[in-house]
């Protein structure tokens, strides 16, 4: 069964199908090959997507919407600015600071890249930064849009493998930290290398006017992270509350955008929500499918007598996962993918919150390298770069990613130290 439904989805993609159909055209095949009625394929598809934690997905985009256009992004990356301008690298390492800023709220990387590439990109064109090597900044820097809490990832994550959420927000804060400094780290040593970046002197009272300036944007991840930690509400419940709040300071404090602009930031959302779900719901009839065939249980079995040793099941499963992000785009690999080898890494003994932070983040790599690397577009849209310089230019940063990941590989506490250790709730 896991060949044809592996025939039919690539069949589907190789002929410029999108993700989706390819899916349900596979779904179609596996229902036809198990005698199954299409009545069970409707079931399954609505099941999938009948699911509340599923809600924040278009809460947490509409978020990054009302962040991008209604002046909280501006502010963060002035912050970001007085905060880390000073060091060698100059609006390089603003960028990447802005990054985890945006990121600890929108909970996407093309978000992540669009908004703070947008503002960053020119100007560091300004300061003697190359085309392609100021967006190869903006473009590493967008991976930690999905591992820092909220992430986009870890919820269809959480939903296809009945992992907390909340438990995987919290884990992904430490890895996101780590992230961030071997970008700047990176980013510190090509600035030398060519001699870019101005810097600005370290100025506290600037410092203390752009905190104060861009506080109540701040507030936003305390707001999420902090109200999970609390038990005050959910991972669902902390998009809305977050979105509440951005609209607030965007429409009342900040006055940057009016009740006029709320409308095409909703049509944007949901379209972007709805191909998420029809994908979801496909992918779900094809884990279904496939469960009910054993197929999952058998890679288990299959794996399990290649070997029992965590480590090495984690790099075959880290490289396949390179190797997908290589040829398809994050969400779909993430609702095909999790529910196959989640059971594999827990039955080797690895936890599934763990498991599910370390492939968001190795499928978030899969975003920035080619042919299919979405955040590599976006980043050539806002730069004006070609595919070929970009690349040439992510180098040092794809190797900064891969170190990064080794260290999780080889730590887990990274990853399961905080979500165990702060209580974080399991749902």
């Amino acid at each position: 069964m896991l060949w044809i439904f592996l025939l039919f989805l690539f069949a589907g993609i190789a002929i410029g199908m999108p993700v989706a159909f390819s899916l349900a055209l596979a779904a179609l095949a596996m229902m036809f090959i198990a005698d199954v009625g299409p009545a069970l394929m409707v079931e399954q598809a609505i099941r999938g997507v009948n699911n509340f934690p599923l809600l924040a997905i278009p809460f947490f985009m509409l978020v990054g919407e009302v962040m991008s256009t209604g002046g909280i992004a501006r502010r963060l990356v002035n912050f970001a600015s007085d905060l880390v301008g000073f060091i060698s690298g100059g609006l390089g390492q603003v960028n990447v600071a802005a990054s985890m800023f945006f990121g600890g709220i929108s909970g996407s990387a093309v978000a992540d890249a669009s908004a703070i590439g947008g503002m960053m990109v020119p100007a560091m064109k300004e300061q003697r930064y190359t085309a392609g090597h100021a967006t190869s900044i903006t473009v590493a820097s967008a991976v930690i849009g999905i591992i820092v809490p909220p992430s986009i990832p870890m919820i269809l994550y959480g939903i296809v493998t009945q992992t907390s959420i909340s438990r995987l927000f919290i884990g992904g804060i430490i890895p996101g930290v780590l992230i961030a400094v071997a970008l700047m780290i990176t980013t510190f040593i090509t600035a030398r290398r060519y001699h870019v970046g101005e810097t600005r002197p370290f100025s506290l009272r600037r410092l203390w006017k752009s905190f104060r300036e861009a506080s109540l944007a701040l507030l936003l991840p305390v707001i999420i992270v902090g109200g999970i930690l609390g038990g005050v509400f959910t991972a669902t419940e902390a998009a809305v509350a977050a979105l509440f709040y951005a609209l607030f300071i965007s429409l009342f404090v900040y006055r940057e955008i009016s009740l006029r602009d709320l409308w095409p930031m909703m049509v944007r959302t949901t379209r972007l929500t709805g191909m998420v779900l029809f994908l979801l719901a496909m992918a779900m009839v094809v884990a279904w499918l496939l469960t009910t065939a054993q197929v999952p249980q058998n890679l288990v079995a299959t794996v399990s007598d290649f070997s029992t040793n965590p480590y090495v099941i984690l790099l075959i499963l880290s490289v396949l996962l390179l190797l997908v992000g290589v040829v398809m785009d994050l969400t779909p690999a993430m609702v095909i993918l999790a529910p196959m080898m989640a059971p594999i890494a827990v039955a080797t003994g690895i936890d599934p919150v763990y498991f599910g932070v370390l492939m968001s983040f190795v499928l978030g790599i899969g975003l920035v390298t080619p042919p299919v690397g979405t955040v590599l577009y976006v980043g050539c849209g806002i730069g004006r770069v070609s595919m070929e310089e970009l690349v040439r230019n992510m180098i040092p940063y794809y190797i900064a990613l891969l170190v990064v990941l080794a260290l999780l590989i080889l730590f887990p506490q990274l990853i399961l130290w905080l979500p165990y250790a702060t209580g974080a709730a399991g749902s």
